[in-house]
């Protein structure tokens, strides 16, 4: 496979976006989920002090952020990316090896979220086992875990859907790959 310095610049900046792109679709789905199972929790637990509007405050403010970075100033983002990308080219001496480089990085980095995903699962199982044994042992007749075990099984869900989900709901490396070219041709 043969790629030229300008194409992979291309390809990294294309997959880079994409990832962005996801990330904030994540997180506006998450929106559906978290913001009402948190009403839900203030309600049923203490509806004398409504608390649940600071964290939709926090969630709009989080969202409206996330929008902004990967729509709003994506361009600034990009052209300073670009820029720092091609200064990295120029002051690397063998572009092949800097290409190999940018490939081992990319792998690392799913490795990385691969193994942040299965440390988040293994601490979520213990914290609900003690969660679980302190609700039953201090107040056995309110059963408080249930709320602490699906907020706990919402955030590990968005997680695994973030590191592997969008392959298994059609939008992996196919798709990727798709909307990668689908970019390269737009600067074309």
């Amino acid at each position: 496979m043969n790629i030229n310095s300008s194409d992979h610049q291309l390809r990294l900046k294309a997959a880079k976006r994409i990832e962005e792109i996801k990330g904030f679709y994540t997180h506006l789905i998450a929106t559906f989920f978290i913001p009402p199972f948190l009403i839900f929790i203030n309600l049923k637990t203490a509806p004398q002090f409504e608390w649940f509007w600071f964290a939709l405050v926090a969630w709009a403010v989080g969202l409206i952020i996330h929008w902004f970075y990967v729509f709003g100033s994506a361009k600034f983002f990009n052209n300073w990316e670009a820029n720092k990308l091609n200064e990295a080219m120029l002051n690397h001496e063998d572009k092949s090896e800097f290409i190999q480089e940018q490939y081992y990085l990319k792998t690392k980095k799913k490795v990385k979220e691969i193994k942040g995903f299965y440390v988040h699962f293994g601490i979520s199982i213990l914290a609900i086992i003690i969660i679980v044994l302190v609700n039953l042992q201090f107040v056995p007749s309110f059963h408080f875990f249930w709320y602490a075990v699906g907020g706990i099984s919402i955030g590990l869900f968005f997680h695994w859907f973030g590191v592997f989900g969008f392959s298994k709901l059609g939008f992996g490396k196919t798709w990727e790959e798709k909307k990668i070219q689908e970019f390269m041709n737009k600067k074309n």
